[in-house]
């Protein structure tokens, strides 16, 4: 029996796609998600948060321009926008950048079952120092219906990776 040398080993699940967009695409998506997060249904603090979604999304798929720089400016106008105290969202939208961009090698190795279970600590963890920030600024504790915000934000990346990798699949046509 020949042995192997554990650099040549892989896991099961590996998938081999590569996934590219263009510049405008990435960027579009991000506008229209950010345009949608200006909506009131954001209120209940357990509602996900889409535009955090599709930037580590982004970030994930390594599109230029989506990093740190972008998690924090986004979430500057977040907290504007939210009239929340400054600083919250681009605290948490760093910290979720920071982590994807430290497991997306790995990530990517897998598929998108695998990419749910590596991104559902990072937005339920990521949002623990913005929240503690908030509750010592504000004096009382918010509860803890906040975490379900980080659950269906990692819930929805099964369905971000099947809508913004949609228009560029190739369509099978056999006529």
């Amino acid at each position: 029996m020949s042995k192997k040398p554990l650099k040549t080993l892989r896991p099961l699940d590996v998938t081999t796609e590569s996934f590219m967009a263009s510049k405008t695409y990435v960027w579009g998506t991000i506008i229209a998600v950010w345009l949608a997060s200006l909506l009131p249904w954001r209120a209940w603090s357990g509602s996900p948060d889409i535009l955090l979604l599709v930037l580590a999304f982004w970030c994930a798929y390594g599109a230029p321009g989506v990093g740190m720089v972008a998690a924090f400016v986004f979430g500057i106008l977040m907290d504007v926008h939210d009239t929340n105290i400054l600083g919250r969202h681009a605290l948490q939208y760093v910290l979720v950048m920071y982590a994807i961009m430290l497991v997306r090698k790995r990530m990517l190795q897998f598929g998108v079952f695998a990419h749910f279970l590596h991104v559902l600590p990072i937005f339920v963890i990521a949002a623990i120092p913005s929240r503690l920030f908030e509750a010592w600024i504000e004096g009382e504790w918010p509860g803890w219906g906040w975490m379900w915000s980080g659950v269906l934000t990692a819930l929805l990346w099964l369905a971000a990776d099947l809508i913004l990798k949609l228009p560029t699949r190739p369509v099978d046509d056999d006529n």
